[in-house]
């Protein structure tokens, strides 16, 4: 399936729905990350829950995501399963022409017929990613990482540390320090 024919349901269209509230519901995966090439996702499965609230002059969007996706881990490199459990809410009021008033509020034409919900779904997905991203511990309180990397990255620390080896200088800040500026009183 290509990637125009997975994201087609999640356009939600709205004309002719009744007035109240109506629920959608979808299961995320790999074909999902797939269509967004510079993705930090590549694969997952999270399963969200879309109530729609449709009013006189407005769309009240409650997104609820629950499942996990697979990342690479910032220590070992190693990949491994995030969990993401979160609700976000957005709403869409019709107004003259498309604007973004605030991250959570989005003007839409009276003339659309539906919304497209992808590219959201796609960004709350990669917002909700904690901003370090390692493997958890096990039960025992050990690293989750790769053990072999571990040890490559302890080699390489104590390698560093100055044992036997003449520290760095970046010569360029070595120039800058010689400089003298005169005082103008």
């Amino acid at each position: 399936m290509g990637a125009l024919e997975e994201l087609k349901a999640y356009k939600i269209g709205f004309m002719g729905l009744a007035n109240g509230s109506h629920a959608f519901s979808f299961d995320i995966d790999r074909d999902f990350f797939a269509c967004f090439a510079h993705s930090e996702i590549q694969h997952g499965d999270v399963h969200l829950d879309l109530r729609m609230e449709k009013e006189e002059n407005m769309l009240v969007f409650d997104f609820s995501f629950s499942g996990w996706v697979e990342v690479a881990c910032d220590r070992c490199l190693d990949h491994y399963l995030e969990h993401v459990g979160f609700e976000r809410q957005m709403y869409f009021k019709f107004g003259d022409a498309h604007a973004e008033q605030t991250e959570d509020i989005i003007l839409i034409p009276h003339t659309e017929s539906q919304v497209d919900v992808a590219h959201y779904v796609y960004e709350f997905l990669h917002l909700a990613l904690p901003l370090r991203r390692v493997h958890p511990d096990d039960a025992k309180g050990r690293s989750g990482c790769d053990p072999d990397m571990l040890a490559r990255m302890r080699a390489h620390a104590a390698d560093e540390s100055g044992q036997g080896t003449e520290p760095l200088t970046d010569s360029a800040f070595e120039a800058l320090k010689s400089l003298r500026f005169k005082k103008n009183n």
